[in-house]
């Protein structure tokens, strides 16, 4: 989980986790707290509008499912990330699951 300047506050690593996944996840959360939106959204927009060569270079930057912001009202205050399984949907999923167990607690 980071918060919205993209700052890591908090990090878990399931057992037998592949260490890649703590850069992924770390870079999903980074990437959707500091673009304002899920990474899934900016994989979508990137079809029609690419952000171009210049962006795709930027460190930390990682466009794949898995990145989703967390909200207070309207207002992006943070993100969390999911790497690990079998695909993106799959680390979207466990992400949204994640906020979902938190959301109350976000006023």
């Amino acid at each position: 989980m980071v918060d919205t300047d993209g700052v890591t506050q908090a990090l878990l690593r399931g057992d037998w986790t592949g260490v890649h996944s703590i850069d992924s996840a770390t870079y999903k959360a980074y990437t959707s707290a500091t673009m304002k939106v899920d990474t899934s959204v900016l994989i979508e927009r990137e079809k029609t509008d690419p952000m171009g060569p210049g962006m795709a270079k930027l460190p930390r930057l990682l466009e794949a499912g898995g990145g989703v912001v967390i909200k207070v009202g309207d207002e992006v205050v943070g993100a969390i990330g999911a790497a690990g399984a079998p695909g993106s949907q799959l680390d979207e999923n466990c992400a949204k699951a994640g906020l979902a167990k938190i959301q109350d607690r976000l006023k």
